[in-house]
Formats: structure tokens, C-alpha cells, sequence
């Protein structure tokens, strides 16, 4: 950012005198923070990057959000570089596309870059030598936990000025497969909008027989849309008058067209916005297996709805669910527990509704945008002024504030 030198003097009544002292109390142009994505699907971290740029005032106050590689747009970007490959080079790495965003970031000159989630990260890592901000998402596969790959890593993590986990639980994943130093690493939850995710007036008269399990993800082994159909069989056949619904769409759906059928499940495919479902259903159902979970934003989405959630222990659900007070949390991969948990729920109204009420006070406490939002700025304040520029890395006492979740 250009400025003038303290060290000019000014000889008064000169018209050079006149043009340096209006550039001398313009105001400085904002700092120029690039929040990159690997590309503009709607997925959570997506979703995620452009409501976080938004809430921290976008272009204006010199945040844009800039997409990786070409495809299907879901959301609104400011800079779509475009690089070849879409969706399905994002897992990889390709050196042609790293040339190019060096190039590209070369041109831009951010002064600071967010990468939001890991195939990201590491484009931006190899191409950019800004500061960066890493926005970890998730935890790490198991693969990820040994061998040649956690070397990679622990190299390639190093370029991250800070990383900023979404959780406590990926915090501490961070520290065990890469060894971030807490000096390198805080913790910002995720954020959702509250006015769009709210709850609706329902009818206390309702009863067990107007029960609806909701289940939103990705239809895939690691998300177990099975388990769900599988717990809705079980409690219909106990004779719960239940009703199953999933949102969503995935490699899975094929196989549980059949099952969904005679379970009493619906298939509702992919939805562009889930606040109707979550209005109207009871309890949100959440299955899925560890790899890869950091804070499912779901459960926050599900909170702020007034709708109690039953999940499983992966990683940020207990950061997010107060057990036996917003919802409830079971082993993973225990469908006897699940089934469990969803039969005491579906037996009692009154503790669903005051688990839903509960749960939408914790969310708007912790987990809203302008929250979450706050949290970010102070983050990168610390990045942009001229004492935390570069490599130098926040000390751990200027940290201590955004090391830990939940409700403050």
C-alpha cells in the first residue's frame, strides 16, 4: 500500500506542497485480502467463504473471494481464475496450475490470503509467498496420519502464517499429524446467518406420530445415508410413527432408492436451500463417520432452526451439541445408540422443543457471522499491521483469545 514517507517536510504556499499534503491525509486505501476456494460449488466451506466475506464488509473493505478451477457455479465470486480441471483436479496436484496462479497472485499482489479448507491451501502455498491465513475445515484421513504424505504436509504447512481450525478437535489434530505450535494456530469456528436460519412457530399439540428425521449431507459412505435409512426401518417397525427425509444427492443414491422405499424414507435430491426442511422437521439426524468432519456446519444450521440434533462424536459435534441439552451425541457407527437416541426424541415433544429452543440460544451465542466474523478480523488485523507483516507469526499471548470454542 503506497503512503508517504514521514521523513518528507513540506515548504507551505507551494503548489507541490498543496498535492503532497491532500495525499498525505487521503485515507489509505483498505488492505487487499484475496479469501481463495478451490472452486464455486455450494459446499460448506464455499458457502462458508463467501457469507464470512460478505459479513466482513467484501470488496469495500478490500476482501474478495476468488475461486481456483473452473466448473458449475453454486456461488457468487469475485475473481474466477478459471484453471482447467475443475471439481476433479482439486484432490490432486497440478503443476500447471500452480505456474499459473503464481502468476496470477503475482499480479494481484494481496496482502494477505485466506485459503479456506485444504486443496486450497496448497495451491496457494506453492504459489504465493503473501502471508496466509489456513482455514482448517477438517480433520485428517488416516492416511494422512504416517508416511510420505504427513511429511508433505508438515513441509507444506509451514508456509501458513497462522492456521485457524474450525474446532477444538482439529486444533488438536493439527498439533498431532502436522505439529502446528499453538503460535501458529487458533481457533474460529464456523458462522451461519441467523436471520436466514431461524426457526418458525409450530404447534405444541404435535405428537409422536408427526415426528420427522431429517438427514442433509452428501450421499456417501463417509456421511452413512444408510445408517439413516437403516434407524428409520428399526423405529418404524418398533412401532414409532416416524418419517424419514434426506437431502441431498451422491455416489450412494442409486443403492438406497430401494431401501429408502420401504422404510418410509423420501429422497428429496439436492436442495439449493434447506431452511424450509429444517423448519419443519423434528430432529436433525447426523451419522457420519470421522475422516474428514471438523465442525459440520449442519449442526449449527439445525441449531439456529430450533431443531435438536442427534449425531455422532466426529470431530466439532461436541462443540457444537450440548449433550442431553441441545441434542444428543452417540458413539459412531453404534446404529443400537442411534436408534436409541431417536426413540427418547421421538417419544417426548416437550424435550424436543426445549432441546430446539436451547440449541438456537447456544448458535446465536457462538456460531453467527458477525461471531464468527469478529473473531476473523482480529485474526488478520494482527496480519496486517506492520509489526505481524511477512513471516513473523503472532506471538501466543496475542492468540490466547481465539483458542477455544463455543459460547464465550
Amino acid at each position: 500500500m503506497a503512503h508517504v514517507p514521514s521523513r518528507i517536510r513540506y515548504v507551505m504556499g507551494t503548489p507541490t506542497e498543496r498535492v503532497l499534503a491532500e495525499s498525505a491525509t487521503r485515507p489509505a486505501a483498505p488492505p487487499d485480502v484475496l479469501h481463495v476456494v478451490p472452486t464455486a460449488l455450494g459446499r460448506g466451506a464455499q458457502v462458508f467463504a463467501r457469507a464470512l466475506v460478505d459479513e466482513l464488509g467484501g470488496e469495500r473493505t478490500g476482501h474478495r473471494l476468488v475461486s481456483l478451477f473452473d466448473g458449475h457455479s453454486d456461488i457468487v465470486v469475485d475473481v474466477a481464475l478459471g484453471l482447467p480441471g475443475g471439481a476433479g483436479t482439486v484432490g490432486g496436484l497440478q503443476p500447471k496450475a500452480v505456474a499459473r496462479l503464481s502468476r496470477e497472485l503475482h499480479r494481484m499482489a494481496p496482502d494477505m490470503v485466506v485459503a479456506h479448507g485444504g486443496d486450497a491451501f496448497k495451491y496457494v502455498a506453492l504459489a504465493t509467498r503473501a502471508p496466509i491465513a489456513y482455514c482448517v475445515i477438517g480433520t485428517w484421513p488416516a492416511a494422512a496420519h504416517r508416511g510420505l504424505l504427513r511429511l508433505l504436509w508438515r513441509a507444506l504447512i509451514r508456509r501458513a502464517w497462522v492456521a485457524a481450525a474450525v474446532s477444538d478437535d482439529v486444533a488438536a489434530d493439527c498439533r498431532a499429524v502436522l505439529g502446528v505450535p499453538d503460535d501458529r494456530l487458533v481457533v474460529i469456528p464456523n458462522g451461519r446467518d441467523a436471520q436466514h436460519y431461524r426457526p418458525v412457530e409450530r404447534s405444541e399439540s404435535a405428537g409422536p406420530h408427526d415426528v420427522t428425521l431429517l438427514f442433509v449431507g452428501r450421499l456417501d459412505a463417509g456421511k452413512r445415508p444408510d445408517r439413516f435409512v437403516e434407524a428409520v426401518r428399526t423405529l418404524r417397525a418398533d412401532g414409532l410413527e416416524v418419517t424419514g427425509k434426506i437431502l441431498g444427492d451422491g455416489p450412494m443414491r442409486g443403492e438406497l432408492e430401494e431401501p429408502a422405499a420401504r422404510s418410509g424414507v423420501e429422497l428429496l435430491g439436492w436442495c439449493a436451500d434447506i431452511v424450509p426442511h429444517l423448519q419443519v422437521a423434528d430432529v436433525l439426524v447426523f451419522p457420519s463417520a470421522p475422516d474428514g468432519e471438523g465442525m459440520p456446519g449442519v449442526l449449527i444450521e439445525a441449531g439456529l432452526c430450533g431443531v435438536p440434533a442427534v449425531a455422532t462424536c466426529v470431530a466439532g459435534a461436541s462443540t457444537v451439541i450440548e449433550h442431553g441439552t441441545t441434542g444428543l451425541l452417540v458413539p459412531i457407527d453404534d446404529l443400537d445408540a442411534l436408534v436409541g437416541a431417536l426413540a427418547d426424541l421421538a417419544r417426548d415433544a416437550g424435550r424436543r422443543r426445549a432441546m430446539g429452543k436451547a440449541a438456537r440460544a447456544r448458535c446465536e451465542a457462538a456460531f453467527t457471522l458477525p461471531v464468527v466474523a469478529a473473531s476473523w478480523h482480529r485474526l488478520l488485523q494482527l496480519g496486517l499491521t506492520p509489526v505481524g507483516r511477512g513471516t513473523r507469526h503472532p506471538r501466543a499471548a496475542d492468540l490466547a483469545a481465539l483458542r477455544a470454542t463455543g459460547p464465550r
